[in-house]
């Protein structure tokens, strides 16, 4: 009877080991953190802005036309270099005038964080902006940033394209999907790196994007390239992609997109309307949810061996008990 009673506490123990590890990795509540630059394109402080762009159900004027996303000084009134000016205020960074994740170049809208290990969502806007930090920030992007409405010789401009951060604390799959907050049937398409830009210099006049990825990835599909358009710091590498949205006959990936995040690393998402209008038409903004499902934790093998050891002794317990 002994033998019976430890034999049923260590399968016990054994089946209370495989669920925790099973699952442990649904265990935590995941935080989720979104972060705002608070200026807009002509150098404007809006960490005190209450007032609704989407009021009267036409996006503000005061939030269109001028190149948004200036940082750490950078500014178009001067000559687009980090320190021109004061650094722009951001909410949410733990830093009045701290960009995300340490960023030190000139040009980036928002940023966004998943920590406590368990993937999460959330959604960046200026409606967001407001209901987190009391201030409606300048979230929205020209309609042909990422790909204009020409038919023959299509392509994207920087005037008024969005820059975000990521990073999670989780490796896992990462979802992104935009849509416009005041009008329906706009398109979006992304172009998304691994790593960071640190260009002390944007180059806002200047077009990119050209063929839209319909080729696949070319030179043109770098938004940040090296070269004397970019002032200083580290730019980005066509190498360094990791998802991209196409354009053209057979278009994919717009609108919504996903791509593979490793935990601690930062990704640097680019925004853009698809062939909505010209490069410098800003009506709308626009709502981007993301969201991540964390990669499945594989039971470890030796508590599968531990439960077919098992199994074994049941076995063997029960032919001695037939044969006696």
């Amino acid at each position: 009877m002994m033998k019976q009673t430890k034999l049923a506490k260590a399968i016990a123990y054994a089946i209370a080991g495989v669920a925790l590890t099973a699952g442990s990795a649904s265990t935590a509540s995941a935080t989720v953190t979104t972060m705002y630059n608070l200026s807009t394109g002509n150098s404007a402080d809006l960490s005190s802005n209450t007032t609704n762009p989407t009021a009267g159900g036409v996006w503000s004027s005061a939030l269109t036309g001028a190149t948004d996303g200036w940082a750490n000084g950078a500014d178009a009134n001067a000559t687009s270099t980090v320190g021109d000016i004061a650094n722009q205020k951001w909410a949410g960074t733990g830093g009045a005038t701290n960009a995300p994740f340490g960023y030190t170049g000139a040009h980036m809208n928002w940023g966004f964080q998943i920590t406590a290990g368990a993937g999460g969502s959330g959604t960046i806007s200026t409606l967001d902006s407001f209901s987190r930090y009391g201030a409606y920030a300048d979230i929205d992007t020209a309609k042909g940033a990422w790909s204009d409405a020409a038919v023959g010789g299509a392509s994207g401009w920087r005037h008024d394209l969005d820059v975000g951060l990521f990073k999670s604390d989780t490796t896992g799959l990462v979802t992104l999907s935009a849509q416009g907050i005041l009008q329906s049937g706009t398109n979006f398409g992304f172009t998304i790196f691994k790593g960071m830009d640190t260009v002390t210099g944007y180059n806002h006049h200047g077009g990119w994007n050209s063929g839209n990825n319909a080729a696949g990835l070319t030179s043109a599909s770098n938004p940040v390239p090296a070269g004397a358009v970019f002032a200083g710091g580290l730019a980005l590498n066509i190498a360094n992609i990791v998802a991209y949205s196409v354009g053209g006959a057979t278009p994919s990936n717009l609108n919504t997109i996903t791509f593979n995040a490793t935990a601690g690393q930062v990704y640097e998402i680019f925004l853009g309307g698809y062939k909505n209008g010209s490069w410098g038409d800003t009506i709308d903004g626009y709502a981007l949810s993301i969201s991540q499902t964390p990669a499945e934790v594989p039971v470890p093998g030796a508590v599968w061996l531990f439960g077919s050891a098992l199994t074994g002794v049941i076995g063997f317990q029960r032919r001695k008990r037939i044969s006696a």
